[in-house]
């Protein structure tokens, strides 16, 4: 059995698991999976091919270390809990490539369209309001209509990407730390590509959805120390650091979702894990000269970004309601 046989998910997305679970997790994850998707209860024959081959490549643990491997050789994500040539599930590392932990824990169910959020790690708690409820699944699957976080950082294109991979899933962990955790309707959707008539978006690296707000969520990494914003760049003495441009991502998604308010936001990354770091101060002037202009707020550290996010998101009149339809077609649009 291949990765490539999973239509784009990886194996732990099928299960609906995080990276690091547990062999006793994973064991439960795969047998309610099983039961659910099976065609002699009711289930989707085409999901249930998919349960079975994700379970071929993680269920034994020898598989499942050469699965996790092949994250790494490919240039994504090293599964959380694997460190060079062998794995080590008892705790996480930074040092061999990206890694996080994916939000995918089963809902614990009241009523027909609300859900409490698991106990798994990265869960968030809470009461979440489903549209259209949880039993229609013409719309989205139950597990992926639950889950927190879908994709992950992948390669686009034949030229290298390590940098950038490494990147993402750094800001796959601080949103997951800093947002997603206090929002439970929170949905992150990482790679997406999406077309509105003959607006592209060219690529996003990720969109958090929450009730009828839109954030589209963009990052680079620099150097610690004290940077200035002064609309436009990030200047460190001599050195000056354009953002990344979210405006055609932002455009497009406007165009795509009349009905949801979209924002913009950066994260700015440090060498090093510290949520304070780097310092940047804000100048009194605002550019609306460049695209810089059509962000919801300036350029952040991940403290700051996880609070200026979780405003946006939190503060909307339908912050705990998921959006069914909207979650389906940004997943119809990943790469």
């Amino acid at each position: 059995m291949r990765p490539e046989d999973l239509s784009g998910r990886t194996a732990y997305e099928v299960l609906g698991v995080a990276f690091d679970s547990d062999t006793a997790t994973l064991k439960a994850a795969w047998r309610r999976a099983a039961r659910r998707t099976h065609p002699d209860y009711g289930g989707d024959a085409a999901e249930f091919r998919l349960v079975s081959a994700a379970w071929q490549l993680i269920g034994d643990p020898d598989s499942r270390r050469d699965y996790d491997r092949s994250f790494s050789a490919a240039g994504g994500p090293a599964p959380a809990g694997t460190a060079g040539p062998g794995p080590s599930r008892g705790r996480r590392t930074t040092t061999s490539g990206p890694s996080f932990t994916a939000s995918a824990s089963a809902p614990r169910f009241r009523g027909t369209g609300q859900a409490t959020g698991g106990d798994g790690p990265g869960s968030a708690r809470g009461t979440v309001d489903y549209d259209p409820p949880l039993g229609e699944d013409t719309v989205l699957d139950m597990v992926r209509s639950s889950q927190q976080v879908h994709g992950a950082p992948r390669k686009r294109g034949l030229l290298p990407a390590g940098n950038r991979l490494v990147r993402e899933a750094r800001t796959i962990r601080t949103l997951q730390a800093q947002v997603l955790s206090s929002l439970p309707a929170a949905r992150l959707v990482t790679g997406l590509n999406l077309r509105f008539g003959r607006i592209s978006s060219g690529a996003i690296d990720h969109v958090v959805l929450c009730g009828d707000r839109l954030a589209v969520v963009g990052s680079l990494q620099v150097p610690d120390g004290v940077y200035r914003w002064d609309g436009a760049e990030l200047i460190l003495g001599d050195r000056r650091v354009s953002p990344p441009s979210l405006a055609p991502a932002m455009v497009a998604l406007q165009r795509a979702f009349p009905d949801c308010t979209v924002g913009g936001f950066i994260l700015v990354l440090g060498p090093e894990d510290n949520p304070h770091a780097p310092i940047i101060q804000l100048d009194r002037t605002r550019s609306l000269d460049t695209d810089a202009g059509f962000l919801t707020d300036p350029p952040a550290n991940a403290l700051q970004f996880g609070r200026d996010l979780k405003m946006f998101l939190g503060t909307g009149p339908e912050a705990r309601r998921v959006d069914r339809r909207v979650l389906a077609r940004l997943l119809g649009a990943m790469y």
